[in-house]
């Protein structure tokens, strides 16, 4: 198994001289970075290697891993977060996993709603009665279009069509006139996107509802974001919408001083942390502590967060 480490020395404190190990996801996607960005300030306040990236395929491995012990920690979607400890959907067959616990909140995957020129669409309560792609039934596009319309209190049978295009598709339908909307979810910006707003100038439509508090508050996993205005060039305005946050977690393997050290590390060097990806940035001390938390933190973590005014 590969594992990327960032500086030379073993630290005092950890069990059996051993680095922290981090199991990400695929190099080419953001909790691999994120890990590595994490790893580095853990291991410059060390000054030693305290903690070190493992690759993977993402959040389903990062759990088993995980469960057999194999890590310390691990970047996980929410809601994959929930749905393990609950034993439920595709962590059925393995059983509720009570050991796991959060650590820190990140920025995830968010959503972009573009609606063509001329379509009429200034809002969500817009999309009723208009061609809308929601992607392909099972597909994560799906998933998270559903879970926005369901916010802002609409359903597919609102709309015109409920389109199942797939993501790669639904552009060219876009700039073609042959839908009105189209949801593009995931780590911002998004090539499709952008490809959208540069080729048919299609327009960003705010996720804003008065029904969004209460949806949120019964679905912890996901929670309010907002695209910048430099993420995409052109974009006039930040973007009100939503996002499914990833989590820092570990098990309850892990001591409170363990967890406390890292999180002392994280931070202390803050700043240079959200620097480090483009993903992190806007990533703030308070919400990192408490936004999409959905399942119970560790209590090294409880107790750094008490005492720092975070909770």
């Amino acid at each position: 198994m590969a594992v990327v480490l960032v500086c030379a020395q073993a630290p005092a404190w950890a069990e059996g001289n051993k680095a922290a190990l981090i199991a990400s996801g695929e190099v080419t996607g953001y909790y691999y970075p994120a890990a590595g960005a994490l790893c580095r300030v853990i291991n410059k306040e060390a000054g030693g290697v305290n903690c070190a990236v493992v690759p993977s395929s993402g959040s389903a491995a990062n759990l088993a891993s995980l469960r057999a012990g194999a890590v310390d920690l691990g970047i996980v979607q929410a809601q994959a977060a929930q749905m393990a400890v609950a034993g439920s959907g595709p962590f059925k067959d393995a059983g509720p996993f009570g050991d796991l616990r959060a650590v820190l909140s990140l920025p995830g995957e968010s959503v972009m709603l573009l609606a063509r020129q001329g379509a009429g669409i200034e809002s969500m309560a817009d999309l009723k009665g208009k061609r809308v792609n929601l992607g392909r039934p099972g597909s994560f596009q799906r998933a998270m279009a559903e879970a926005t319309l369901e916010a802002a209190g609409l359903s597919e049978g609102d709309l015109a069509i409920a389109v199942e295009l797939e993501l790669s598709e639904q552009t060219p339908e876009l700039c073609e006139g042959n839908i009105d909307a189209a949801f593009y979810s995931g780590y911002q910006p998004m090539a499709e996107a952008s490809m959208a707003m540069d080729e048919c100038d299609a327009q960003p439509v705010p996720i804003k509802a008065k029904t969004l508090e209460s949806y949120l508050k019964h679905h912890s996993w996901l929670t309010r974001a907002t695209i910048r205005k430099d993420v995409y060039p052109g974009m006039r305005d930040d973007v009100v919408s939503l996002q499914v946050r990833a989590l820092l977690v570990t098990t309850t393997r892990s001591t409170n001083a363990q967890v406390q050290d890292w999180l002392k590390a994280i931070h202390g060097n803050f700043s240079a942390l959200t620097h480090l990806h483009p993903m992190l940035r806007g990533l703030g001390k308070a919400d990192s502590a408490k936004d999409g938390m959905t399942i119970k933190q560790h209590d090294g973590a409880d107790a750094f967060y008490g005492e720092n005014g975070l909770k």
